[in-house]
C-alpha cells in the first residue's frame, strides 16, 4: 500500500526555467487526461482512469486533506496500451459508474530526490506546481518530514505558503466541467 504526500500551489509557466535549474535537468513533457468515475448520484470520485502520454493509469484514492496538505491512501496500476482507454471507459460504465468530471493537464515533470515535481497547466484553472512523495507510512503527522521537504522546495522555488491551493481539482473544475 502506498501513501501519496502532496501539495499543489498556484504558479506560472515562467517557473519552468527555475525548476529546470533547481533539478539540474530539463523537465520531461507530460500530458494527462483524467476521467473521474463515481456511483450515480455521488459527488466524490471512486476512481480515475488517466491517459498519461502513451500509457493508462488507473487509480483509487482515499483522501485526507488539511489546509492544502494531502496524505492519500492510493491503489493504482499502469497499463501500457493507451488504445484500451475506450474499453476501460465502457467497462467502468457497464459496472454501474458514471463520469463525474474530466480533467486535462499539460506541462513538465521532474524528480528531485524522492520528490516528484510537476508544473502543469490545468484546463480552465491555470498553472499549478504539484509536488508529491510516495510513503509507506499513513497519516499527515507520520509524514511531517516529507511535508517539510515539500515546503522547502516550494520556498526554494520562490513561492510562499499563500500559493497553496487547499481545494481539489474536482471542486474547482465543477463549474467548467459538468458531469458526463
Amino acid at each position: 500500500m502506498a501513501f501519496e504526500i502532496e501539495i499543489k500551489a498556484h504558479a506560472g509557466a515562467g517557473l519552468k526555467e527555475r525548476i529546470d535549474a533547481y533539478c539540474a535537468v530539463e523537465g520531461e513533457a507530460v500530458i494527462k487526461d483524467d476521467t473521474y468515475y463515481c456511483f450515480p448520484g455521488d459527488e466524490r470520485p471512486r476512481f480515475r482512469i488517466r491517459r498519461e502520454n502513451d500509457r493508462i493509469l488507473v487509480s483509487a484514492k482515499r483522501n485526507l486533506r488539511l489546509d492544502g496538505l494531502e496524505c492519500n491512501r492510493e491503489v493504482e496500476f499502469w497499463h501500457d496500451d493507451a488504445g484500451d482507454l475506450d474499453v476501460m471507459h465502457e467497462m467502468a460504465l457497464m459496472l454501474g459508474n458514471e463520469v463525474l468530471i474530466h480533467k486535462h493537464k499539460a506541462g513538465w515533470s521532474w524528480m528531485k530526490g524522492e520528490v516528484h515535481i510537476e508544473l502543469l497547466d490545468v484546463r480552465h484553472l491555470g498553472w499549478f506546481l504539484e509536488m508529491e512523495v510516495i510513503s509507506a507510512v499513513d497519516g499527515i503527522e507520520a509524514n511531517s518530514a516529507h511535508y517539510e521537504s515539500l515546503f522547502r522546495i516550494l520556498h526554494d522555488l520562490g513561492l510562499n505558503d499563500d500559493a497553496i491551493e487547499p481545494r481539489s481539482y474536482q471542486e474547482m473544475l465543477r463549474p467548467f466541467e459538468p458531469r458526463g
